[in-house]
């Protein structure tokens, strides 16, 4: 072989090399995931994020024919799983299935080291969730007007309960009791799935809640809805009327559910994984079964999400401030 021929095979070959090395991080990034991701939630099994934790992870895992794997790591209001997956490796293996109550626990929790912003990076918004104020159909309360009656003739016998303390729910009763001049005290639980098992034992009379949670019992008559919390009606319950309607203009609680992964988490991998859950969120079937357990498919932005984690804590802020509430 001349020394010609053998310069021109030699860049031949470092040209091939270098092409397939340079192919690497892409293939890596496009096999994505490789092993079973672990989809982590706050909360207790048997509420609303466990249920809609389970739906996306079994669309996901379809989607990637591996497996997403839904763990439930409970406790202080959902702050010790979303600090465990702040801790975590930041490869996208594991990820925290959110509620907006993260928005709220980080003003009341004292000392917790965690904060939303700094340690969690918004992969995109899941769902919104419909908040309905319930009360057990032992009762003889049938609206929001007969609830204040019934609670300022019987001063202390009734309770609301909730997924723990300083969650959406919890905020939402202590903003009705201000709002409306109740006193009704507050039952913290581990999760919605404990606080509904108590609500429909009637251990606590009232709860302000998803209406995913509850909305069986409802069907089966052990519950009743007196309104809906958000500023519109709900289309799944149009004979419900929302707390202005009620009565109480300016009364407005929202639930919704996100989708984040630990800060520092290589910018690609949220890119990949926020256009696999919007994919999860506008399949037809799944948007179907989000519908029919009381979810709203929002399919959006890294971006987006931020924005709303960003106004949230200010908006609670001021909330948590009023009601002065605070985790030990």
């Amino acid at each position: 072989m001349t020394t010609s021929r053998r310069a021109t095979l030699g860049r031949v070959l470092l040209g091939a090399l270098g092409m397939a090395l340079s192919g690497l991080p892409t293939r890596a990034q496009g096999d994505f995931p490789t092993r079973p991701v672990r989809l982590v939630s706050g909360f207790a099994p048997g509420g609303g994020t466990d249920i809609l934790g389970r739906l996306v992870a079994q669309r996901f895992g379809e989607i990637w024919r591996g497996s997403m794997i839904v763990e439930n790591r409970s406790g202080a209001s959902g702050v010790v799983g979303a600090t465990f997956v702040a801790r975590a490796p930041t490869d996208g293996y594991t990820l925290l299935l959110m509620p907006n109550s993260q928005t709220i626990t980080q003003h009341v929790q004292r000392n917790s080291g965690f904060d939303v912003q700094r340690d969690l990076a918004p992969v995109g918004m899941i769902a919104t969730s419909p908040l309905v104020l319930s009360v057990h159909a032992s009762l003889p309360i049938r609206s929001v007007a007969e609830l204040v009656a019934y609670d300022r003739a019987n001063p202390g016998r009734l309770h609301h309960g909730s997924a723990g303390t300083a969650t959406a729910p919890h905020l939402a009763g202590e903003l009705f009791n201000i709002t409306a001049g109740t006193g009704m005290e507050h039952v913290p639980y581990r999760g919605s799935g404990p606080a509904v098992t108590a609500h429909v034992a009637n251990e606590v009379g009232v709860a302000f809640g998803p209406l995913n949670s509850i909305e069986g019992f409802v069907r089966d008559g052990q519950l009743r809805i007196l309104a809906v919390l958000g500023a519109s009606r709900y289309e799944g319950l149009p004979d419900v009327p929302t707390m202005a309607e009620s009565g109480y203009p300016g009364y407005e609680v929202d639930l919704w559910y996100a989708l984040l992964a630990p800060s520092g988490t290589p910018v690609p991998i949220i890119q990949r994984l926020n256009a696999d859950l919007n994919r999860v969120l506008t399949d037809p079937t799944m948007r179907a079964a989000m519908v029919q357990r009381g979810f709203i498919p929002a399919p959006g932005t890294p971006e987006a999400l931020g924005a709303v984690i960003a106004a949230d804590l200010a908006r609670w802020k001021t909330v948590t401030d009023r009601v002065e509430i605070r985790l030990d």
